[in-house]
Parts: structure tokens; C-alpha cells; sequence
């Protein structure tokens, strides 16, 4: 069990705050504290009372909030994949040239994934294999990174109709793949740097057909010398 509590204190005088701030920051410090020992321990060692241990509140107040351990750990993936997931959605509905914005929407997420480690380890690599209830969670989000990808392509395919159509598998197969990169990445313990998100944009344009763009990409990343020969490792 972990010992040392998160130290997220609420402000001196907290009593007379408004009852949502101090639940909302309540609520802050168990879904820290959840990440903190999921990353440590695993979904399946971690027990409610790892939890409220180092959150530092009293078991009374996790379950004012939550039923049970799932409920908690899905509420803060939940939390944390509405913010990547919305912050990449507004980038990539930017004025920016279609190539840029489908680089930045994707520099965005992973900077967001690097942002905290134990929120991603916890909230990214954890939680497909935590219930069945988190796999149709991340399937839903899954979905939803999908549908932004397929609205970036619908203007692809009306500026440039020479683009071959990709079949509804074949985005399936590309985000799946994204996906199970990005899990093995954090598993690893390892950020995204500059040159993995030009390797990462390279695949993708050429998983869609869109091989001038690839092609580009591949001359940058030439010059840029950020190829890496060795598939085993990171570049």
C-alpha cells in the first residue's frame, strides 16, 4: 500500500468555500491518487483503500463520491480523455494547411499524454485491461478519435479529389494502429519527441493514400536526419 498521501491541500479557510470547489478538488485528488497506484500497482492490486490512503481523505468521502474502485477509475479516464481527445479537435479544425493541422492535432495529443506520466500510464496504457467496462469506455473514445479523423479527410477528399477514398477498415487499422503505438510508448515509460511525431505523421499520410504528402514528409525527416533503421527502436 502506498503511505504517503498526494499533497493536494485545499486552501486555509476551506470550510467556507463554496461546497463544488471542495468537491471538485476532492474529486481532483482521488483521480491522482488512483493514477499514482494503478501506475504502481496495477488495476487489479489496487483497492479502494491504496486509494484513499494517498489521496489523504476519509473513506466516508470516497464513497459519497463513487461506488466502488471501477467507478472512480473511469470517471478519471473519462475526465482525462475528454480533454485530449477535445483539445486535438479544436486543433485540427484550425485555418491551418490540412497537412499542419492533422500535425499539430497530433503533437497536441501526445504532448498531453506526456504532460503527466502516472495519468498516462494509468489512464492510457491500464485502462483497456482493467474492466469491461473500460474497454467499451476506451472503444467509445477510440470511436470518437475516428470520427475526427474521418471529418479531416472528408476536406482532404474535397481539395484534392484525385485522393484515393480509404475503406471504412482501413481507418479503423490506422487509428487501432496510432492507438496501440501511443500504449506501448507510455508503457515504455519513454515522451514523444519531434522526430517520432514526423515518423508517426509519415505513416499516417501514407496509410491514407496520401502519398505526396508521405513523400514530403519522408524528404524532411531525410534531411532532418531523424530516420531510424532499427524497428526495435524508439527513434
Amino acid at each position: 500500500m502506498l503511505q504517503t498521501p498526494i499533497r493536494y491541500k485545499l486552501p486555509r479557510g476551506s470550510s467556507s468555500l463554496p461546497k463544488e470547489v471542495v468537491e471538485a478538488e476532492q474529486k481532483k485528488r482521488l483521480v491522482k491518487a488512483t493514477a499514482a497506484v494503478v501506475a504502481a500497482k496495477g488495476y487489479a492490486s489496487t483497492s479502494v483503500a491504496d486509494i484513499i490512503a494517498a489521496a489523504g481523505v476519509s473513506r466516508a468521502t470516497f464513497y459519497s463520491f463513487f461506488s466502488n474502485k471501477e467507478e472512480c477509475f473511469l470517471f478519471g479516464y473519462r475526465k482525462l480523455s475528454n480533454a485530449h481527445v477535445g483539445e486535438a479537435e479544436r486543433v485540427i479544425k484550425t485555418d491551418q494547411p490540412l497537412p499542419e493541422r492533422l500535425r499539430s492535432a497530433l503533437s497536441t495529443y501526445l504532448r498531453r499524454i506526456d504532460a503527466d506520466q502516472e495519468l498516462a500510464v494509468a489512464f492510457v496504457a491500464e485502462v483497456e485491461g482493467a474492466t469491461v467496462r473500460c474497454r467499451r469506455a476506451v472503444l467509445r473514445v477510440q470511436n470518437r478519435m475516428l470520427q475526427i479523423l474521418q471529418s479531416w479527410l472528408e476536406e482532404v477528399y474535397e481539395a484534392h479529389p484525385e485522393v484515393a477514398r480509404s475503406s471504412p477498415e482501413n481507418l479503423i487499422l490506422v487509428s487501432s494502429g496510432l492507438h496501440g503505438f501511443v500504449i506501448r510508448q507510455v508503457r515504455s515509460g519513454k515522451s514523444f519527441d519531434a522526430p517520432q511525431v514526423d515518423i508517426i505523421l509519415r505513416f499516417l499520410f501514407a496509410a491514407l493514400h496520401l502519398y505526396t504528402w508521405a513523400h514530403q514528409a519522408d524528404q524532411e525527416i531525410i534531411e532532418a536526419g531523424k530516420v531510424c533503421n532499427n524497428p526495435l527502436k524508439s527513434c
